[in-house]
């Protein structure tokens, strides 16, 4: 039997996960030094502050939590695939293959080169794949594959938090003066693609990242009342036959795009 393991910038609520029998580790953010846990989707209450007061800090799971998954995986019999968040953007991919090492048993770390909706999409494509009945190694070669017709692109309000969080290069020239604000990639790293200036460029911008042969679409915001529905309207008027999903990202992701961030993930 193949277990898969992501963890909490995935997005998916406890419902899902129980649906689909995957377990998500637990990303944490620090505050004040006090240590957060980073529930499942709609379980974190109200982060605002948090994420407001400009002091807050993203860690990692510990490597002895995935030691711990791991090893009672592979006690169970299981074969283990543990599909994470870009190994660019958090240590948790290199602290995963540590503990598979330390383990040892059957397990593949795979790297998603995103996260949240992009790294959900490819869940649910690793699960499918687990249900036809495919082997852990070729599972693990398909996502690998899969992960290059997988797209994110987002754009943020304000570019305070990505530098605070080291996310961005001193070679990027993102702009948010006036109403410009910057339109990003996320392949490994996050990559600026270019300034744009009012909401409805912002939108177009994103939508038109969007090749006309996504199967699977996901819009995310930073924000419940982060109105996206200029970009929604968008996306369902080009992909009449595909369903557009919407996620609210978690306190981790947020603390590191700020409020009012808003993107869409894909997989063509």
């Amino acid at each position: 039997m193949i277990a898969i393991v992501t963890d909490s910038s995935a997005g998916y609520s406890s419902a899902e996960l129980n649906k689909i029998g995957v377990m998500a580790v637990p990303l944490s953010y620090i505050c004040d030094g006090k240590i957060y846990e980073e529930k499942n989707r709609g379980e974190n209450g109200d982060f605002t502050a948090i994420v407001e007061c400009g002091r807050a800090k993203t860690s990692q799971p510990p490597l002895a939590m995935f030691v711990d998954t791991f090893s009672a995986l592979v006690k169970k019999g299981c074969d283990v695939l543990c599909i994470l968040l870009s190994g660019g953007l958090s240590g948790t991919y290199a602290s995963a293959c540590s503990a598979a090492k330390q383990v040892g048993g059957n397990i593949r770390v795979v790297d998603s080169l995103t996260t949240n909706g992009g790294l959900h999409l490819l869940v649910d494509e690793a699960v499918n794949m687990v249900v036809g009945g495919l082997s852990l190694d070729a599972i693990a070669k398909n996502l690998e594959i899969l992960r290059t017709k997988t797209g994110t692109v987002f754009t943020v309000d304000g570019i305070e938090n990505l530098i605070r969080g080291g996310r961005l290069t001193s070679s990027q020239k993102p702009n948010t003066t006036l109403n410009t604000r910057p339109v990003f990639s996320l392949g490994g790293g996050i990559r600026f693609i270019t300034n744009v200036r009012g909401t409805a460029a912002r939108c177009k911008a994103l939508a038109e990242a969007v090749p006309g042969n996504a199967r699977r679409i996901f819009v995310m915001r930073s924000g419940e009342d982060v109105d996206v529905t200029p970009l929604m309207q968008l996306l369902k008027a080009e992909h009449k036959e595909t369903r557009v999903h919407l996620r609210n990202v978690g306190p981790v992701l947020s603390i590191h795009l700020g409020f009012g961030a808003f993107g869409v993930a894909y997989i063509a």
